[in-house]
């Protein structure tokens, strides 16, 4: 799936009869390094696909006319083809966008479709990224490279480093990094840079923090010198999951509530932080993260620190199923700020272990970029299984006003596990879209075992069957991919072994259709009994209600 280039006229595309690979004239060092940081290929000096990159500083390439934002982002493309092939001109105001324009002609080479003359694209939301910051096993050093890789592959713009259990991060904040681990983040940072990914560093003092304390003030600065000493500029405040109450009778006496040591952290650290380097940039979570937007706490935090510093905010609920411009537009109102989503999808920790959030984002709306400053999206630790959903959620932020759920989930299946296991992999995919978000699932099963149903209950046992059996060579399928050792199937795990019961189950039905024996029945029941004791969530049913109808034809 490509996704459609703005103000381009698809009717005038065309194919090339071969692709020989594309050359790039005029393109930066660093938008090379770039397209080399994410794993692209197909150049080559000769290509009969020829991009030609030319810098222009105008209104037509950093101006979106939709948002009314001077953007980094924006690029124009003029297509033709030509005799062996075709000609791509670039029009450009940043390496950024050209970096963006070269991925957007790979995936037109991919697909071989090419829009006939003069196109733009730029992105609705101006922040697009992920964070780091579930609870569970943290992801290794080269694990955040390939996800800070992908995230700028599919035009992601931001990463924030904010682990739960890094314990320099949150519980053992005031230490500084010990020289291998504080290495690591530079390099992450350097990564993020090439590939043109604003790299976040986040600290989290509220556990134990003093505020009252001038000395655990300036260990906070300390502790962000040494990393800014390290290449990092950009960093969080958190004070997400803390009591709301102050700890400390000093910071009582001095205080009053925790709203007002907040404030006061917040501007001092934002002073520092300029004191540091004026380019610096800062964002905040608040401990109240969700809501309406008018409650007392985050409505005088946000009226009450300066105009550039960030709020993260989750939405209505600490996981909200909808995300509405009113509600957006209503916090800008009471806060003052703009609202930087923390969307935590498709994060699976605490309650949610036993689920695998591998759907595609759904409830956002399409305007939202008009009242928010962007959205960071909380990941998994399962970094595979993570990918499906990060990448639906870059094409929401990039053009939320077009955006297809389910082709762009198609396409990420595609992106993650590669076209020639794309099938086999949607079988077990089409029961993990049960999450907050929404409560379908199990869609493509469910159709199958309606139809069979209705087969029997019209007379037709041997449809039935020929329904029943296909479904279970597909599930068999999916079975010798989830064995094959990939990556992404050893994180399935106990999602795999409960769709291996699941299988069982179904293959269960053809057999009561050849033999309704009581046998057959009690081990059709035991089937289901082995299914739902094991952990992982593939229906969040009840399967016995939901297979009402077939039993029902079989006379349970």
């Amino acid at each position: 799936m490509i996704p459609a280039m703005k103000k381009a006229d698809y009717s005038k595309a065309f194919s090339l009869e071969k692709i020989e690979g594309i050359s790039l004239e005029a393109v930066s060092h660093k938008v090379l390094r770039a397209l080399e940081s994410v794993k692209t290929s197909s150049f080559k000096v000769d290509g009969n696909i020829k991009v030609k990159a030319i810098r222009e500083d105008s209104k037509r390439t950093n101006y979106i006319d939709k948002t009314r934002l001077v953007s980094d982002e924006k690029y124009i493309l003029n297509i033709n083809k030509t005799q062996d092939g075709a000609l791509v001109e670039v029009y450009y105001v940043a390496d950024k966008a050209l970096f963006y324009a070269v991925l957007a002609v790979l995936a037109m080479a991919e697909e071989n479709l090419f829009p006939q003359g003069e196109s733009e694209d730029y992105p609705l939301f101006p922040i697009r990224g992920l964070i780091e910051g579930f609870y569970g096993r943290p992801w290794s050093f080269e694990e955040r490279k390939g996800m800070i890789a992908l995230a700028a592959k599919n035009k992601m713009n931001t990463f924030f480093y904010a682990p739960k259990d890094d314990d320099y991060h949150r519980k053992l904040w005031r230490d500084f990094y010990p020289a291998q681990e504080l290495e690591r983040l530079a390099a992450l940072n350097e990564a993020s840079k090439d590939c043109f990914i604003d790299f976040h560093y986040c600290i989290a003092p509220g556990l134990s923090a003093k505020y009252s304390d001038d000395q655990e003030f300036e260990t906070l600065v300390k502790k962000t010198k040494q990393l800014y000493d390290a290449g990092i500029n950009n960093f969080g405040l958190l004070f997400d999951d803390i009591n709301l109450e102050l700890e400390y009778e000093e910071d009582k006496a001095v205080y009053g509530e925790t709203v007002n040591a907040h404030i006061d952290w917040i501007n001092r650290y934002e002073a520092a932080l300029k004191e540091i380097d004026e380019k610096t940039k800062l964002t905040v979570c608040p401990t109240v993260y969700c809501g309406r937007g008018d409650e007392y706490y985050i409505a005088k935090l946000g009226q009450n620190i300066g105009p550039a510093v960030s709020i993260f905010w989750t939405g209505r609920d600490v996981c909200s199923r909808d995300l509405t411009s009113p509600e957006a537009f209503y916090f800008h109102e009471h806060t003052n700020h703009k609202i930087l989503y923390w969307d935590n999808y498709p994060v699976n920790d605490a309650e949610m272990y036993n689920e695998m959030h591998i759907g595609p984002i759904k409830g956002r709306d399409k305007d939202l970029y008009l009242y928010s400053e962007g959205l960071i999206a909380n990941c998994m630790e399962y970094v595979e299984c993570t990918k499906i959903p990060l990448i639906t959620i870059s094409d929401y932020l990039w053009d939320s006003e077009n955006y297809d759920p389910d082709a762009s989930w198609a396409a990420a299946i595609e992106q993650v596990v590669g076209k020639e296991d794309a099938e086999a992999f949607a079988v077990i995919g089409d029961h993990m879209l049960f999450s907050y978000l929404r409560d379908d699932n199990s869609k493509r099963m469910i159709k199958v075992l309606e139809a069979a149903a209705f087969d029997v209950k019209w007379g037709k046992p041997q449809a039935a069957f020929e329904k029943l059996t296909a479904y279970i060579e597909e599930m068999d399928d999916c079975i010798a991919y989830l064995k094959s050792g990939k990556p992404i199937c050893l994180e399935l795990g106990k999602w795999a072994e409960k769709f291996y019961a699941l299988r069982d189950i179904v293959a269960q039905m053809p057999k009561l259709l050849k033999d309704p024996s009581k046998k057959n029945k009690e081990d059709f029941l035991n089937f289901i009994d082995v299914y739902e004791a094991k952990p992982g969530v593939l229906a969040r049913f009840h399967f016995k209600q939901e297979l009402s109808s077939v039993m029902d034809v079989f006379d349970f």
